[in-house]
C-alpha cells in the first residue's frame, strides 16, 4: 500500500502551502484553498435533514450530491494535477499500488476543516476515500491512548438514540445494514445493541464490563454545535422535545461558556426528551472504560467552525486528544 502524505506547512491569504509526499519519493509543494463555501448550507441540509424524508425534494438533493463531486475534483486538481511532477508520481503510484493510503497531517483548525475525504479524481467512479484509505493525523500532543483487551473477536457496542421519536430518522436505518453486513461477511465481530439509548443506560452497561472489553463503540444518533444561549432555547422548547443540560445522570449542569461547544445527543430520561452529552464528558466515559475506537454516526460530530472564544469545536478531535485511538466523525 502506497502512502500519500499531505502535510500542512502554512496559511497565507486564505491559501495553504502543503507538501505532498508519495511513497518514499521526495516532497513537492502545492497551494490549496477551499474550493467553495457558498454551497455549504446546501450540503448541511443534505446530510443533516434530507435523510429524515428522503422521498421529498429529490431535485435539491441531486444538486447537493453533484456539488460534492465538484468540490472533490477541485480539491484533487489543486493537490495532484496543477503540479505536473506530482501528477506523474501520483499516476505511477495509482497504477502500481492499490489501495492508496492518504494521510492528512496538520495542526491548524482551518486546515482540518477542509473536506479532504471528498477528494475525487476526475473520471473516477468514486472518491479516493471510497477506493482507498483516508486518515487524518494531528501533530498536537494527546493523552495516553485507550487500549482494548486482546480478543479473538472484535467487540462492538452499538448505541442507537432517537430523541425526536416519530419525527426522527428511522430506528434501524443505520443499525440494520450494519448488522447485516457483519452477518453476511461472516466477520469475527460480536455486536451488542444498547437500549434505551440514554447516558444512564450506557454508563451502567459499561460499568459491569471490564475496562477494555469493547474495542469499538458506534453512536447512531445526532450531534450538535451549540452556543450556551442555544442550549437555553432548546430547553425552553415545548414538550416533548426539550433538551436537558441541567439535571443529567452522572454529570453536573453545563456551566455558562462563550463560543460554541460540541455535544452528542442521546435520549433523555423522559419520553421524547433529549440529553446533551458534552465532548469532554463523552471522552471521559470512553477513555475511562478503555474503548479505543469510536464511530460517530452523528451530524456535526467532526465539524470545525471558526470561533475565537472556543477554538476546538470538533467532537471527534476532542475524543482523539483525550486518548481515543481512532475516530470516525461527520463534518
Amino acid at each position: 500500500m502506497t502512502v500519500i502524505t499531505l502535510r500542512e506547512q502554512g496559511l497565507t491569504d486564505g491559501s495553504f502551502t502543503v507538501t505532498v509526499q508519495i511513497g518514499d519519493g521526495g516532497e513537492y509543494a502545492v497551494v490549496v484553498s477551499d474550493p467553495f463555501t457558498a454551497e455549504a448550507a446546501e450540503l448541511r441540509w443534505y446530510f443533516e435533514q434530507w435523510l429524515v424524508r428522503p422521498m421529498l425534494e429529490r431535485v435539491r438533493a441531486e444538486r447537493a450530491q453533484l456539488s460534492i463531486r465538484r468540490y472533490g475534483e477541485a480539491l484533487f486538481r489543486q493537490v495532484f494535477v496543477d503540479n505536473h511532477e506530482v501528477y506523474v508520481a501520483y499516476r505511477e503510484a495509482a497504477s502500481n499500488s492499490r489501495p492508496l493510503r492518504v494521510e492528512i497531517v496538520g495542526r491548524s483548525l482551518e486546515f482540518q476543516a477542509l473536506h479532504w475525504e471528498a477528494m475525487w479524481e476526475p473520471n473516477a467512479p468514486s472518491p479516493l476515500a471510497v477506493t482507498g484509505v483516508m486518515v487524518r493525523r494531528s501533530v498536537r500532543p494527546v493523552a495516553p491512548l485507550a487500549r482494548g483487551e486482546a480478543s479473538p473477536l472484535v467487540r462492538l457496542l452499538v448505541v442507537v438514540a432517537r430523541p425526536d421519536e416519530d419525527e426522527d430518522v428511522g430506528y434501524r436505518t443505520v443499525s440494520r445494514p450494519l448488522i447485516e453486513a457483519v452477518d453476511n461477511g461472516q466477520l469475527r465481530v460480536q455486536v451488542d445493541l444498547l437500549r434505551p439509548g440514554t447516558f444512564e443506560a450506557l454508563s451502567r452497561h459499561l460499568e459491569v464490563k471490564e475496562a477494555g472489553f469493547y474495542h469499538v463503540i458506534h453512536f447512531d444518533t445526532h450531534g450538535a454545535l451549540l452556543t450556551y444561549e442555544q442550549l437555553g432555547q432548546q430547553e425552553s422548547n415545548a414538550a416533548p422535545r426539550a433538551r436537558a443540560y441541567r439535571e443529567r445522570f452522572g454529570r453536573s449542569e453545563v456551566k455558562s461558556y462563550v463560543g460554541v461547544k460540541a455535544f452528542l445527543v442521546l435520549e433523555g430520561e423522559q419520553k421524547g426528551a433529549a440529553d446533551l452529552v458534552e465532548a469532554t464528558e463523552l471522552a471521559a466515559l470512553l477513555t475511562g472504560r478503555g474503548i479505543p475506537v469510536c464511530v460517530l454516526n452523528a451530524c456535526q460530530s467532526g465539524m470545525q467552525v471558526e470561533t475565537e472564544a472556543y477554538q476546538e469545536t470538533s467532537l471527534g478531535s476532542q475524543l482523539l486528544a483525550a486518548g481515543v485511538q481512532a475516530v470516525v466523525a461527520m463534518s
